[in-house]
């Protein structure tokens, strides 16, 4: 076989010239459309991988989409010649090979049955090497691990779209480390109903095609919103293997899963940029206005009413001059409907900005005399 077709390995960008044949199956099929060409009927993307287990991505581009789609099936088998090889070089990667192969209009394409050709469609990356990976953008890969802990299914929106996810633990086996895993929207759903309809001593988890997730320092994977797969508890050989490992390493049975703890899936900066709620500075001003005035008349209803029934509403202290922030404390997800802490006499109300308006371009404004805590508000 090695010496009648090109091995994948062998392909390179200077190879173009050459009539290159090869032997593949065809892991994964999918459509892309670039965000910037939505009217353009979508590139058919393909990831096939050759008998040493070797992977490339080949793009076929509209034009020539209806000459091979029809043809193309995953899983199946065919005989490939006559195409075009560039540089691996887009932004979207799904294999780590440095090239792609594009199809051309007189690409041969044939669909043979070969019974020795390997079954095994995954590859494999352990977890040592994805906490060790310094790029989240570079490609899509293959993992499998037991899983050790699970999070509670988080539901948030964000951009008026309502989103979820849940976050899994997964250990390899290999004793070099635990990963972080982020399952979203339907894949998080669809491991919660396996798990409640189908409880198990174990649970070994393939999620094929994951991308790398840098989360707090740590590289996990998640998901894709196109092209990932999730298999639980498949009936494929390379479970059985690895089940066979877990059976040697004794792992507690998974009614002993630890629970992770809810945490935000977007970092700070996310929060402020696409999360966060914005005012002007006139609504602002008129909020702080009626802020002061609610507890300016809150205080001298406290300071002459009994000391057992304060009227001020407190959360987790002895101080009258802190409030409650959040109404719901246990959503992580939501805004605070005050968006000004309030400091009673004691404390002064936070700057918007910084103390000094001569090093920016922004108008400094002071409010009017009388307003108790307000230093002032600068204006854009």
């Amino acid at each position: 076989m090695a010496s009648t077709y090109n091995n994948l390995k062998d392909i390179e960008a200077s190879s173009d010239h050459l009539i290159l044949r090869i032997k593949v199956r065809v892991v994964k099929i999918w459509s892309l459309s670039p965000a910037e060409q939505k009217y353009v009927k979508p590139t058919l993307e393909l990831v096939v991988m050759d008998y040493v287990g070797d992977r490339i991505q080949c793009t076929i581009r509209n034009a020539q989409r209806r000459l091979f789609e029809d043809e193309l099936s995953e899983g199946k088998i065919y005989i490939v010649c006559n195409f075009s090889t560039s540089l691996n070089d887009q932004k979207y990667k799904a294999t780590n090979h440095a090239c792609r192969i594009y199809f051309k209009r007189d690409t041969q394409l044939q669909m043979v049955h070969d019974p020795s050709f390997s079954e095994n469609v995954f590859r494999f990356v352990p977890n040592d090497l994805i906490l060790n990976h310094t790029n989240a953008q570079s490609h899509l890969i293959d993992v499998i691990g037991l899983l050790t802990g699970k999070g509670d299914i988080i539901e948030f929106t964000k951009n008026g779209k309502k989103c979820s996810y849940i976050v899994l633990e997964l250990d390899d086996m290999q004793g070099k480390g635990k990963i972080r895993c982020t399952l979203w929207e339907d894949f998080a759903t669809m491991l919660v109903k396996h798990i409640e309809e189908q409880p198990t001593s174990e649970y070994i988890i393939i999620v094929q095609f994951a991308k790398f997730n840098l989360f707090k320092g740590a590289m996990g994977i998640s998901n894709t919103n196109h092209n990932s797969i999730l298999y639980i508890n498949a009936d494929f050989q390379e479970v059985k293997d690895f089940r066979k490992s877990v059976v040697m390493a004794g792992v507690p049975r998974a009614n002993q899963l630890s629970q992770i703890a809810a945490e935000p899936a977007y970092s700070m900066e996310d929060d402020l940029i696409n999360v966060s709620i914005y005012k002007p500075i006139s609504e602002l001003k008129a909020s702080i206005e009626q802020n002061l005035a609610l507890e300016h008349s809150e205080l001298l209803t406290l300071q002459t009413a009994s000391t057992d029934t304060p009227k001020l509403k407190m959360q987790g202290t002895g101080s009258p001059s802190v409030v409650a922030l959040v109404d719901n404390s246990n959503d992580a997800f939501s805004i605070p409907k005050r968006n000004i802490i309030s400091g009673g006499c004691s404390k002064r109300l936070i700057d918007l900005y910084p103390d000094s308006a001569n090093g920016s371009s922004s108008k400094c404004r002071k409010l009017e005399d009388g307003i108790p805590g307000v230093d002032k508000v600068y204006q854009d």
